[in-house]
């Protein structure tokens, strides 16, 4: 279901990350239900921007500076994401800390578009000035487990008046932006 509502019914787990997500959901649920708390859990999108460590951005930077001529590419550039810039998630998790009340609240951040992967290296050479030769591998999903397409609907963050500043090209540009000038994260990087 795209994009994909906070109450979707649970499709078929193929990633252990995504699964053990699901389950830290339900242990949230439970122990407020039964001890009275209050919770909010939010699902990202994965997020960009400053102090970024990983991630698509991150790797397709990092394998650029060793060998710019080309890049290795899990998938086939085809999948397409969505991406949150990283003041924008905290701007939406302290709104929505202020403003909804439940006992559960569960919110999707994100924006309101998506990108194929081969957009975002576009714009990644493009900031670095460079066009290397783009490798392939892994078909439709890249790797075990990862989705072929990401998109989540918002409208229940955006009914509590929030809306992300920046697009998905310039959460990208800033992130490499940040990463040119501050090599000691490619470099502190475990």
């Amino acid at each position: 279901m795209f994009p994909t509502p906070e109450n979707a019914p649970l499709p078929l787990q193929t990633s252990l990350y995504a699964a053990s997500k699901i389950s830290a959901e339900a242990f949230i649920e439970a122990y407020c239900e039964g001890f009275g708390l209050q919770a909010y859990i939010f699902r990202f999108v994965s997020i960009l921007g400053e102090r970024y460590t990983h991630g698509h951005v991150f790797d397709f930077y990092k394998q650029l500076q060793v060998h710019p001529d080309y890049l290795d590419v899990l998938g086939n550039g085809k999948q397409r994401k969505s991406y949150l810039y990283v003041q924008d998630c905290v701007d939406a998790m302290l709104l929505a800390v202020e403003r909804a009340p439940q006992r559960i609240n569960i919110f999707n951040l994100g924006t309101d578009e998506y990108c194929k992967v081969d957009d975002s290296i576009g714009w990644i050479c493009e900031c670095l000035k460079l066009n290397p030769q783009r490798r392939y591998d892994g078909g439709v999903r890249g790797w075990i487990g990862d989705n072929p397409f990401i998109f989540l609907d918002c409208s229940a963050m955006r009914a509590l008046g929030w809306r992300p500043k920046l697009t998905i090209r310039e959460a990208v540009v800033r992130t490499v932006r940040y990463l040119q000038q501050a090599p000691m994260v490619l470099e502190a990087r475990i």
